[in-house]
């Protein structure tokens, strides 16, 4: 696996979702894979509306690799579908998320959701056929941090997850403007926030995507706290860096933002070098 230690600016990103990916890489033409209709899976035992994924696949047979992208704190998985679509049009069976937040950054249930979302995930792929050994993270916001304590080894476990087992760790975690830092201070009501895990799954590739544009508003998250991240991690061993994104904001995710293209872009690129 190549590492890439420089920091990225994307000042430009492809028009269309899904067409980031090198056709060798993924599978997929220029053009994106067309897309099969969505499957609906839930991840806890009983099951809940509140705790289902959507789940995108080509219509072409693949194996293709395992994606999970996980929305903001206040949303549900509406707020993402373009970046599953896009993912996905590119050569990945991506699983996007409901996980209803409850609470703060490092809240225990609400990590242990998305955990046992990933683990769902990966076990419903493998019976589907499909290359569980590339799996790759997405979270965006609140989404994004309390998914790279899950991808670093720090979900608890959850009591009515519908499959049993040690956790699952993704190969890969992609982030967009997390509030990283939060949960730093006081841990003692949750599991804390990514610098607590710091160590585990030390084989992990993070790509943290961050907007240079800020947003008026109590919802943006500023630049110095990715790149913080970013520099703890690569000290601490990681293959990790920082994409800036031109004109992305926090809020404005939808398809075609500069958000929606850069993360689409990213995972692209990750899933052509595992």
């Amino acid at each position: 696996m190549r590492r890439m230690m420089g920091v990225a600016i994307v000042a430009m990103v492809l028009g269309a979702a899904g067409c980031a990916a090198d056709e060798a890489a993924t599978g997929c033409p220029d053009g994106g894979c067309a897309l099969g209709e969505p499957r609906v899976v839930s991840y806890t035992s009983p099951a809940s509306l509140l705790r289902q994924m959507d789940v995108v696949a080509p219509t072409e047979e693949g194996p293709w690799p395992v994606v999970v992208v996980a929305h903001g704190g206040m949303q549900r998985r509406a707020a993402v579908a373009s970046w599953a679509t896009g993912i996905a049009a590119g050569g990945a069976m991506v699983y996007n998320v409901d996980w209803s937040p409850a609470g703060v950054v490092g809240n225990t249930d609400a990590v242990g959701r998305l955990g046992c979302a990933l683990q769902v995930a990966v076990a419903d792929a493998a019976d589907q056929g499909v290359d569980t050994s590339r799996v790759v993270f997405v979270g965006h916001s609140l989404g994004a941090t309390n998914g790279a304590v899950v991808s670093l080894g720090g979900a608890p476990a959850l009591d009515d997850c519908a499959v049993s087992g040690p956790p699952t760790l993704p190969d890969a975690f992609v982030g967009y403007e997390g509030p990283y830092d939060l949960g730093t201070e006081d841990t003692s009501a949750g599991v804390g926030s990514p610098y607590d895990h710091l160590g585990g799954n030390p084989d992990l590739v993070v790509r943290l995507v961050h907007g240079d544009a800020e947003d008026v508003g109590r919802f943006d998250t500023p630049l110095p706290v990715s790149e913080a991240l970013v520099t703890a991690l690569r000290d601490g061993g990681y293959d990790a860096e920082l994409i800036t994104v031109a004109g992305g904001t926090h809020t404005e995710i939808g398809e075609g933002s500069p958000a929606q293209l850069a993360v689409v872009a990213a995972v692209a690129e990750l899933l052509g070098e595992l």
